[in-house]
């Protein structure tokens, strides 16, 4: 203010001049202006020499820099000046912009402007300011240069605002003010970070600015208007809680407006560099930058430097988040559209990344050049690879909008319906499986997709119109062995069998697939084929287990081979290979969550619920189904909804939970549903919950609906559902002792050994239409079945079963040994209530009595005590035992009576019974 006051005391002495403000926006050009046009006019009103004295004002706008003589029309509105001259300067505002030099006459007229206010100036001190010169009209800025060079003994002081950083080539008003000999300047600098924290100080306080003032100072640059807002963010964030308001610095909404009130008081070339550095998030190079922001580099180097004087940039960058992000939600859609394809244009030109080029083509969301499909195909494939499956359906869908060859574009929706589908089934029915379907009819669509199409359809029940579409597999000259094709139709024949039937006759077995490795997916389909067909043949399951495990151990998991490996661990699960199915199913598990893909966890959780069931592990079945459903909601599973259902409905039951079964019951279920093998699980899993709740009648039809689907489907094999042991209860819970016979024979017959779960079950069947005295041996062979099939549910029953006819012929002990060693079976599998012993009055005794953990009777007998026990079991005598094992009597007999407390019997003849189902346990 000391140089204000000496230039009001030079114009008491009829001294003019000029005096010129600068500094970047928001530097406090105004304030100033302001507070030197408050101190002259209280001058005016106290000092003598000021009395007289005219202030003049006004202020640049860009929108009036067009307007000629439009400034200098609003600083001499309010004075009296030659009518001629007022006229004239009036009709100048109509004019249009002079290009390039001003004309003559448009120089001559702000001559006359000019000599007029020497003229107010000969009776009284005149004082102009004007404020953000820089934005003022050429023909003003003419005139006001014209002025300066008369004010050496004129009492006229020209104060002016003007923004630095102005690089107009057309306006070299600033240097011409300073440079007349009479003209002096103030340059306004940024605070510093002591100022800063300094004035951090004053507002909040010192301990407050001892741990803000340095954030304070990074976030502004030291700009005095960025500096005030965010006082009055922190300020305003904090007011309710003081003793928390040197924690963090908050900025927030008084920081965004004060920044985007700089940009725009700021020229074009300057916003538009923040907006394109904003967009970018990151450092470019000039020549990018130039290019994206429309400039040359020089240019930019001038915006770059004007955004880093006002504290926006630093080093390239926003200086604070807010301050970007703020700049990002002014700019339209349609400006970062253009923003972003002109960067994609730019790395294409000049090599850039195939990654950052995708990028921008990703974030302008359309484009213009035939390259970018591919290379947007290209970017989803390596993302892929990655598991980046955000990434990879953004680019395909990307390019499947904007690609213009239909048969291009086909395959991209295709592509892009697969990989959805690792994520969400339902989302691919919604919005790609229609156009589709299209794709197939209009013939555009990949001949290799066709069958993944159809396979999207079936999961969803579409079976009729998938029916319509199996034959344009073979049509025309289509290759109707393409692996592809040939995997689908033994696919159809296992999971959707009514389809199957509208494959052409002769085609079935037509495919040599001697000599086929599982390294390549197509051959992984085929192999995963060829198991089912011997499932279905009844060949040795030694061969099925071969090639399940070539297959586990050979094909990756993802898109293309989920399939194949689902099914060949159900090929293991079909030959009781339940030991082998289960860790392979966990691993692959894993897997599907480490790639990001649910759907794929999904179906493997089915597959390992169905597992569970197989075991015997209520409680597993049910978390396991829980799991997959928690996964995928009912609605994404189409006809797979079935197995889980199934399997919840079993699971219940036979933990006697029948209000949950019934629940399971009562959902709704997909068309189609019993047109695939899902519908023969749901159909048991609904039979055995009818035989459980005493509805025999109810249960024997869906049995007998089992066994009538598999059969029309040529695939009826006890080993995929054993519909006929289930029957064959129903008909001895109606007194039907022979149909139940008849169906247990047959099972037992189409069983492929004598070991096996479906044999097990027939031999449980036929045992209860048989006298009690001809059960011990059928039930002995089904424990043996159950045992070797790891079915530990079912294992649970043939030993009660076996308990109760020891009963029945009245051994209690062997009755009460085996029940006991059923019930601790039968504990782990969480199955029903544990059964009473026989011998009991009602079970309570024996129910209620506590019971210590079980250990493993290889672990309770020493090798001595085993080999004893053995050699009893077998009816050997104490001394024909000794003689054997060259020990005395006595010593035998010791450990006999070890042997008779570890194993909890009394009697010798139940030594080979109580080792054997110890055994059983162990297995």
């Amino acid at each position: 203010m000391r140089l204000f006051a000496a230039k009001l005391d030079s114009l008491v002495a009829g001294r003019g001049g000029t005096l010129v403000v600068s500094g970047p926006v928001a530097s406090g050009k105004t304030r100033l202006l302001r507070a030197f046009l408050m101190d002259a006019a209280d001058k005016s009103s106290s000092d003598r020499g000021l009395s007289t004295t005219l202030l003049l004002s006004t202020t640049g706008y860009p929108a009036t820099r067009e307007v000629p003589l439009w400034l200098m029309s609003q600083l001499l509105g309010g004075v009296e000046l030659p009518p001629e001259l007022r006229r004239e300067m009036d009709a100048a505002l109509s004019e249009p912009p002079a290009q390039g030099d001003l004309p003559l006459a448009s120089v001559r007229l702000a001559q006359r402007v000019a000599e007029a206010v020497l003229v107010l100036a000969a009776d009284r001190p005149v004082v102009l300011a004007v404020d953000d010169l820089q934005d003022g009209d050429a023909l003003s800025l003419e005139c006001l240069v014209h002025l300066a060079r008369r004010l050496v003994a004129t009492p006229v002081l020209l104060v002016a605002a003007v923004r630095s950083g102005v690089s107009d080539p057309r306006y070299g008003f600033h240097g011409a003010l300073l440079h007349e000999g009479i003209g002096s300047g103030i340059r306004l600098h940024r605070l510093n970070e002591r100022d800063v924290a300094t004035l951090v100080a004053e507002r909040l306080g010192r301990a407050v600015a001892d741990r803000v003032g340095a954030a304070c100072f990074a976030a502004t640059g030291g700009n005095r208007l960025l500096i005030d807002a965010v006082l009055e963010d922190h300020t305003a964030q904090f007011d309710a809680f003081p003793s928390e308001r040197g924690d963090t610095l908050f900025v927030g909404e008084a920081f965004c407006r004060a920044v985007l009130g700089c940009l725009d008081r700021s020229d074009a070339a300057t916003r538009r560099t923040a907006e394109v550095v904003a967009m970018l998030g990151h450092p470019s190079s000039p020549r990018k930058l130039a290019e994206l922001v429309g400039l040359d580099e020089h240019e930019l180097a001038a915006a770059e430097a004007t955004l880093e004087a006002i504290g926006v940039l630093y080093r390239g960058e926003f200086r604070h988040s807010v301050a970007r992000d703020a700049v990002l939600a002014r700019l339209t859609g349609a400006d970062r559209t253009q923003i972003h394809l002109r960067a994609a244009a730019f790395l294409q030109r000049h090599d850039g990344t195939i990654d950052d080029i995708v990028d921008h083509l990703l974030a302008a969301g359309e484009i213009h050049e035939p390259y970018a499909v591919s290379l947007l195909q290209c970017v989803a494939e390596r993302a892929l690879a990655v598991d980046d499956i955000d990434r990879a359906v953004r680019c395909l869908q990307l390019a499947a909008e904007c690609c213009a060859d239909e048969r291009q574009r086909a395959a991209i929706i295709g592509r892009l319906a697969s990989v959805v589908w690792r994520t969400s089934p339902i989302a691919v029915a919604e919005h790609h499986l229609c156009a589709l379907i299209n794709a197939i009819r209009e013939g555009t669509l990949p001949d290799a997709q066709i069958p993944v199409v159809l396979g999207y359809m079936l999961w969803h029940g579409r079976v009729a119109e998938a029916g319509d579409l199996v034959s344009t597999l073979y049509e025309d000259d289509g290759d109707p062995a393409k692996e592809q094709t040939r995997s689908l139709e033994w696919s159809l024949r296992h999971t959707y069998p009514a389809l199957a039937e509208r494959i052409p006759a002769g085609l079935w077995g037509t495919t040599d697939q001697e000599g086929l490795t599982p390294d390549l997916v197509g051959s992984g389909r085929l192999l995963a084929a060829r198991l089912v067909s011997e499932v279905f043949a009844g060949e040795p399951p030694d061969r099925v287990v071969i090639g399940a495990q070539q297959i586990l151990q050979s094909c990756p998991l993802d898109e293309d081979t989920l399939d194949t490996l689902a099914t060949a661990l159900i090929a293991l699960t079909y030959v009781d290979r339940l030991d082998l199915a289960r860790p392979w199913c966990d691993e692959l598990i894993q897997r599907a969550h480490e790639r990001r893909a649910p759907t794929w966890a999904a179906v493997l959780g089915a597959v390992r619920a169905d597992i569970a069931m197989r075991e015997g592990y209520m409680a597993e079945t049910v978390q396991y189904a829980h799991a997959a459903l928690g996964i995928l909601p009912a609605p994404s599973w189409g006809v797979n909804i079935g197995l889980i259902r199934g399997l919840l409905v079993v699971a219940h039951t036979r933990m006697d939970e029948y209000d949950k079964a019934a629940e399971q019951l009562r959902q709704p279920l997909p068309d189609g549903l019993f047109e695939s093998r899902f519908g023969l699980h749901y159909l048991f899993g609904r039979g055995q919950y009818y035989q459980a709740v005493d509805r025999p009648y109810a249960a024997l039809s869906d049995f007998k609906a089992c066994g009538d689907l598999l059969s029309r489907w040529g695939m009826d094999q006890p080993n995929i559902v054993a519909w006929r042991s289930a029957a064959a209860q129903s008909h001895l819970a109606l007194g039907q002792h022979d149909h139940a016979r008849e169906l247990a024979e047959e099972q037992l017959r189409l069983s492929p050994r004598r070991n096996s779960r479906p044999a097990g079950l027939a031999l449980l069947a036929l045992a209860a239409t048989v006298p009690p005295a001809e059960r011990v041996p059928l039930l002995d062979a089904a424990v043996e079945a159950f045992t070797q099939s790891g079915a530990r549910f079912h294992l649970t029953r043939a030993l009660f079963d076996l308990g109760r006819t020891h009963h029945a012929l009245g051994d209690d002990g062997k009755a009460q040994l085996v029940i006991r060693h059923g019930r601790r079976i039968e504990k782990e599998c969480r199955g029903r209530q544990p059964q009473p012993e026989p011998g009991s009055q009602d079970g309570t005794e024996i129910a209620e009595a506590p019971r210590t953990p079980w250990v493993p009777l290889t672990d309770e007998l020493s090798a001595a005590e085993r080999r004893v026990a053995s050699l009893a079991g077998l009816g050997q005598s104490n001394r024909q035992i000794a003689d054997k094992l060259y020990v005395t009597i006595s010593t035998v007999e010791q450990h006999l009576t070890r042997t008779y407390r570890k194993l909890g019997i009394t009697r010798r003849s139940d030594i080979t019974t109580a080792l054997r189902l110890r055994t059983v346990e162990t297995v």
